[in-house]
């Protein structure tokens, strides 16, 4: 089998996969809300997905889930599937795609500085400097208003705020974890979190839709939603956080390239500069401590 390194190729072509995925969500996101609105793509990919984990967590045999892990279940889907749906969407579709991944591209840094102040993780000096970093190109994002229309800042804070909600279910994911499976703990955070969702967007329209709204639906359902939860667990498991970190630069690019084809979405020097400073952030917090 092929390797890169120490790493095995097939994690690592899975984790590559994961990024074009990601950073086609919020373009093709864009695409299908013409038709069914920031609120008809939620409540599709919210109940999408809890079908899709609860009939793979019954034909896998998982074991049900102790009743004292309920509340705590609750609260990361409130955290990682009703805000990331509603604050997500919703902002999305007040500001740009290029906007919005590199908010998003903060994530592993807010799930960090989370870490840090619930004493999970030790502040480190490179930490310290990447979390600024990434702060700071978060900022330039944030000030910038001549790429987002009206309303882009409320958009911009709306998905920010997701990113922090976000990163606060990854830390309460880890322990949960320790008691729960993976697949298990998707259906459960999907089953809980889909009727919340659907209670605030409605159903979406199911007639007067073209194909390619259809189809755009569908793929930000099956692939950005579904498909990236699959191929991280088989990456995760032999690919290091500091790897998953260089990674994740490759979002804004794949974003940034399709928003300019298909949106007509235009990358200033600020946003060019705003990029730099996130990701390099973004390297930095995450990459291991040195002994």
């Amino acid at each position: 089998m092929l390797a890169t390194g120490t790493l095995r190729l097939p994690p690592l072509l899975a984790l590559l996969a994961v990024q074009v995925l990601f950073g086609l969500h919020p373009v093709v996101s864009k695409l299908a809300f013409p038709a069914f609105g920031p609120g008809g793509v939620s409540a599709a990919r919210a109940v999408g997905a809890a079908v899709v984990f609860w009939l793979a967590a019954r034909v896998a045999g998982e074991p049900p889930v102790p009743r004292e892990l309920w509340p705590r279940l609750a609260l990361a889907s409130l955290l990682g599937v009703v805000s990331n749906q509603l604050l997500f969407m919703y902002g999305l579709a007040l500001t740009s795609a290029t906007h919005a991944t590199l908010i998003i591209a903060t994530i592993p840094v807010a799930t960090l500085a989370i870490a840090i102040l619930s004493r999970r993780e030790a502040l480190r000096w490179h930490r310290a400097v990447g979390i600024g970093m990434a702060l700071v190109g978060a900022g330039l994002v944030l000030a910038e208003r001549g790429t987002t229309g009206p309303g882009g800042l409320l958009g911009d804070l709306m998905v920010a705020s997701n990113a922090v909600a976000y990163a606060a279910y990854l830390v309460l994911s880890r322990d949960l974890l320790q008691r729960v499976s993976p697949l298990s703990l998707a259906a459960w955070l999907f089953g809980l979190g889909a009727p919340v969702v659907l209670a605030f967007t409605g159903l979406p329209p199911v007639a007067g839709p073209p194909p390619e709204a259809w189809w755009a639906l569908g793929f930000v359902v099956l692939g950005p939603t579904i498909g990236t939860y699959f191929l991280n667990l088989f990456a995760l498991r032999d690919v290091p956080a500091s790897v998953v970190a260089v990674f994740i630069c490759l979002q804004p690019l794949v974003t940034g390239a399709f928003a300019a084809r298909w949106l007509g979405e235009a990358i200033t020097p600020t946003t060019a500069g705003a990029a730099i400073l996130t990701l390099a952030g973004v390297v930095l917090a995450t990459r291991p401590a040195r002994a």
